[in-house]
């Protein structure tokens, strides 16, 4: 069995302490072996938005994977990481409220993985994931890395722990707090009974920290014009005030129709095809209707950087 932990803070910072211990706990339980990549270090290319993964994939052209070459970043290189593992653990400090931008950065390049996605949703890997602030503006970190982890294991259920913890700013300060590191050996010990039990064909129950949504467990709602939503999973909510409380439900109806359910995948796909196909059928009059607009230049000229 193996493990990958993605670690997206400093060298020996927190984060990377904090997942050494689950590590730890995971490795006298199972005796999975646990590799992590510190994803600060990487090199990863910039997507750009030109949409030829995209494209290709939604023409059944799997073996096309990006317009930025194999081996000119290290994404082929931890991707093939992630399908071998097991299990995989995100994690990130908070920055600005969210993980840092070079996790962003690696998840923005997963539709340049070929037939990931299909392999990982057809047979789930485990997952978990955990970030900390230094302060309590850390709103978004630790739903967006679960958000990343169940992109690289296959579905929300794939989950099996998520934790938060706030108030830690230090380099190492982690080290002076026991509860939050013995907190870190229970994730590992759930990694390692979902490894454990999935072996001998069992499932596991999410152990992490609950939310009000029940499939990404997120805490946040999204008003809009039709209703309450949660904003990551797209699942309409009935939300009412039952002894004071607010109380927020979702119908398994809604649940079956939420953006990652098979439904929703494909109500994108097709959403994406209808967005091409129309471009496509206008060609003519966009490269017409732009012209004013790239004669229109106002982009500011970039100053040349010193080499480090």
């Amino acid at each position: 069995m193996k493990v990958l932990g993605l670690c997206s803070g400093r060298k020996n910072g927190n984060t990377e302490i904090m997942m050494k211990e689950a590590f730890m706990a995971i490795e006298e339980k199972c005796g999975a072996e646990c590799q992590l990549v510190r994803i600060q270090e990487t090199t990863i290319n910039t997507c750009t938005g030109c949409e030829s993964c995209m494209i290709n994939h939604l023409k059944g052209n799997w073996d096309f994977r990006c317009v930025h070459k194999n081996g000119s970043d290290h994404f082929y290189f931890i991707e093939q990481l992630m399908r071998e593992a097991d299990a995989i653990i995100v994690s990130s400090p908070a920055y600005n409220l969210l993980p840092t931008g070079q996790l962003i950065k690696f998840l923005n390049k997963m539709h340049a993985s070929g037939n990931y996605r299909d392999v990982v949703e057809q047979e789930n890997k485990i997952g978990a994931a955990f970030s900390l602030g230094g302060t309590d503006w850390t709103n978004f970190t630790l739903n967006v890395c679960k958000m990343i982890a169940m992109e690289l294991t296959g579905s929300y259920e794939a989950l099996v722990d998520a934790v938060h913890f706030d108030f830690v700013p230090s380099k190492g300060a982690i080290v002076l707090e026991d509860e939050m590191l013995e907190r870190m050996r229970q994730l590992g010990e759930h990694v390692a009974d979902a490894l454990l039990a999935k072996e001998k064909g069992e499932k596991t129950s999410y152990a992490g920290m609950r939310g009000i949504c029940p499939d990404c467990h997120g805490n946040l709602l999204e008003i809009r014009a039709d209703g309450i939503y949660c904003p990551q999973c797209l699942t309409k909510a009935k939300v009412s005030m039952v002894d004071g409380e607010f109380v927020a439900e979702f119908t398994e109806e809604a649940r079956e129709r939420n953006r990652w359910s098979i439904w929703g995948k494909r109500l994108h796909d097709d959403n994406i095809r209808k967005g091409h196909k129309k471009a496509a059928e206008g060609k003519a009059q966009i490269a017409e209707r732009t012209k004013k607009y790239l004669e229109y230049d106002r982009a500011v000229q970039l100053p040349e950087l010193l080499e480090e």
